[in-house]
């Protein structure tokens, strides 16, 4: 990790460089009005707009600011559990949400304790622990190679006083991987109001792939929910029958 762009200051000014990472790399010092990528969260708000004090996931949270589908959440007072395979983001999530569960794994339906993942700098929006996917994401190869725990959703979840409360809402962005997230799911207990998924559709040969060919939509549609939103690679389901 010595030679990643991003170490030293880490190493050396860790307290700060968190505070750069959090507050300053990507502008989030001040409000906003939406954090999403794509206005996602406006989408997400109102639809939870009689519920305070709700409960999420978010799988590949990446930043608690940055391209945030649940800051307007927690915001309203949500509290939820936050998962990502880098641990610098773990430790800026640490900062901002203290009183949610803040997770370094990735999660997986591999039976494994620890697995690859690929990334590259301390923090980026593109780790993934699909090699075929970061050798397209990132030019010419360049990227390092880590390990981290690896665990069932179901078993996070288990772990904490969120046990046996149903998800209000559920963040998926784990670039690609995101049908074997949703498998380590217990649908039954759980339960999600409302499902984000990021959904690309084009394959490894950038060859398109029509949605409803898509492994992701086909689970979710097996699951019995259905599209109520959609911009970019974001998909928002909710069950076709309410819960």
């Amino acid at each position: 990790m010595k030679n990643v762009r991003g170490y030293f200051w880490y190493k050396n000014f860790n307290y700060l460089y968190r505070l750069y990472l959090l507050y300053i790399k990507h502008k989030t010092i001040f409000p906003k009005k939406t954090y999403s990528e794509n206005g996602e969260d406006l989408f997400i708000l109102k639809y939870f707009k009689n519920l305070n004090e709700g409960f999420y996931v978010d799988i590949g949270a990446y930043h608690p600011f940055f391209m945030s589908n649940t800051q307007l959440l927690f915001k309203k007072k949500w509290k939820g559990i936050n998962i990502d395979i880098n641990p610098t983001s773990i430790e800026i999530f640490n900062i901002a949400r203290p009183n949610d569960y803040n997770i370094n794994a990735a999660v997986s339906n591999k039976s494994k304790k620890y697995i690859n993942y690929y990334t590259k700098n301390m923090i980026n929006l593109l780790s993934t622990t699909l090699i075929k996917t970061a050798k397209t994401a990132f030019l010419n190869n360049d990227f390092n190679i880590y390990k981290t725990r690896c665990y069932k959703l179901n078993d996070i979840i288990y772990k904490t006083k969120f046990k046996n409360r149903k998800i209000d809402f559920l963040n998926i962005d784990t670039e690609k991987s995101e049908v074997d997230v949703l498998k380590t799911l217990n649908f039954n207990k759980y339960k999600p109001k409302l499902i984000c998924v990021e959904i690309h559709l084009k394959d490894k040969n950038h060859r398109s792939i029509p949605l409803n060919k898509h492994s992701t939509h086909l689970y979710l549609k097996s699951k019995k929910y259905k599209i109520v939103w959609k911009k970019g690679y974001s998909f928002i389901y909710k069950p076709i029958k309410n819960y």
